[in-house]
């Protein structure tokens, strides 16, 4: 990760990610994989856009 880039997590605390895929669905580097037990990002392509987080219903992604 380059020092310019912002951390990406999803927030796992309370089990807040539903898992509907509105996340993969929005991303336009498609960079982010959905399965039924977890998320994942691959941080070497994401731009940090938040695109993902807008989109995700429940506020289950985070950026900071």
């Amino acid at each position: 990760m380059t020092p310019n880039k912002r951390s990406l997590h999803i927030e796992s605390s309370g089990q807040l990610c539903i898992y509907c895929g509105a996340c993969v669905g929005v991303c336009p580097l498609n960079c982010i994989y959905l399965d039924e037990t977890r998320i994942t990002f691959d941080e070497k392509i994401c731009t940090r856009c938040e695109i993902c987080v807008k989109a995700c219903p429940v506020g289950a992604i985070e950026i900071g």
